[in-house]
């Protein structure tokens, strides 16, 4: 791995290979692919802005491509797989076309593949830092994990990889006391996405405001991991001492609509305080999120959340839930406030709280932490920092 020295520090060529296994089978157009996923192309355009030498992402898709934005290419490759491959996807094409980029460090999304990081040690050899990044779809939630047989076959999967990163380092947990990840110096917290939302155009040119003072704004799964009968529960507690507030919901999974509707029409301090909007076009985000005051959520656990780091570029005023993403992502709760996953009380003494809020001040607050500490730029920083000095370990470790 080329390396140079400047003064007393050690300068590492860093060349990244971003690998994104799954993909959405409804495309075929490799552009139209990219332009759904933000997050991605967010992540390697913001290790370019940060000062990587180069970045490609290797693609899994139906067909074989070449695209190229800006300073990152986009490799596609076909391998005959499962859009979505099961956890012992070796993705040997994938391990090939990561090794011709001759990387300094290798970037997997997802610890759901361990087999692939595994086939990814064999092919671009010792000398490469393999590091894997939490996107959900296995976890401490997952019945597998639980058992001897998964733990054994995702810790061995897993053990060659150097590094794993998490919204919060505490999400680590399981994995360190399940045996799978061996190493908690290999753990590092950088949220897990950042959004660019912020600097979209407004559809609207008039400045409508959400309705209530304040106006709350909800934008997740209507599902029992997002947890809207809490929220609405814990807003009807509130509403006696926010006697304007309004809450607006927003989602597109709609799996507990019919309890939603059902406990809005049992409780009069609902009926006319709730408004279900359903799913909208992603462009008429930024209009709700500018004129929201408050962004409620009930998760009970997440990889980090997209709609929360949105609603936090706008600088609304987090009420969400006390875990382990949310907690990093609001500095400890300093932004907003926590409650308890499933406590309605906690949720209303929360939302009682905001009564008098000078929720301009708040707004500032909140898009400064937001810029500092969560914006493409900071998530971009923080990552190739990780990068580095993983590579580095990693070659000072490979014998001369």
């Amino acid at each position: 791995m080329p390396e140079s020295k400047l003064g007393d520090q050690t300068v590492v060529t860093l060349r990244i290979a971003l690998v994104n296994c799954a993909f959405d089978p409804d495309f075929d157009d490799p552009e139209a692919l990219l332009a759904r996923y933000h997050s991605l192309t967010g992540w390697a355009e913001a290790l370019v802005e940060a000062g990587a030498d180069a970045v490609t992402v290797v693609q899994r898709f139906r067909r074989d491509a070449l695209v190229r934005h800006g300073m990152v290419d986009y490799r596609f490759v076909v391998d005959g797989e499962s859009p979505y491959p099961a956890p012992w996807f070796r993705g040997r094409r994938v391990a090939q076309s990561v090794d011709v980029l001759d990387p300094t460090a290798v970037d997997v999304k997802g610890l759901v593949f361990p087999m692939l990081v595994r086939q990814l040690r064999w092919s671009v050899g010792r000398a490469v830092a393999i590091l894997v990044r939490d996107h959900g779809g296995f976890g401490p939630h997952s019945p597998s994990f639980h058992t001897w047989r998964g733990r054994t076959f995702y810790r061995f999967g897993l053990r060659p990889a150097d590094g794993f990163l998490f919204t919060a380092r505490d999400q680590a947990a399981p994995w360190l006391s399940a045996g799978i990840i061996h190493n908690s110096n290999a753990v590092h917290a950088v949220p897990e996405a950042s959004t660019d939302l912020d600097s979209w155009p407004r559809k609207s040119n008039r400045e409508e405001r959400l309705p209530g003072s304040p106006s709350l704004l909800w934008v997740g799964r209507l599902d029992a991991n997002k947890d809207p009968l809490t929220v609405l529960d814990g807003f009807a507690r509130a509403t006696a001492a926010l006697p304007e507030a309004a809450l607006t919901m927003v989602f597109g999974d709609d799996q507990l609509l019919t309890d939603v509707n059902s406990r809005i029409a049992q409780c009069p301090a609902l009926a006319s305080r709730v408004h279900l909007q359903g799913r909208i076009d992603r462009s008429e985000l930024p209009d709700l999120y500018a004129t929201a005051d408050v962004f409620v959520l009930g998760s009970h656990h997440e990889v980090a959340c997209f709609s929360l780091i949105e609603a936090l570029s706008f600088g609304v005023t987090p009420v969400v839930t006390d875990i382990p993403p949310f907690r990093a992502l609001t500095d400890g709760g300093r932004l907003g406030a926590l409650f308890s996953p499933g406590n309605a009380e906690e949720l209303a003494r929360a939302l009682e709280r905001l009564a008098g809020v000078d929720f301009t001040a708040q707004r500032h607050m909140v898009i400064a932490h937001f810029r500092r500490e969560l914006s493409w730029s900071a998530v971009g920083r923080r990552a190739l920092e990780i990068y580095r000095a993983t590579a580095l370990r990693r070659q000072n470790s490979v014998p001369k």
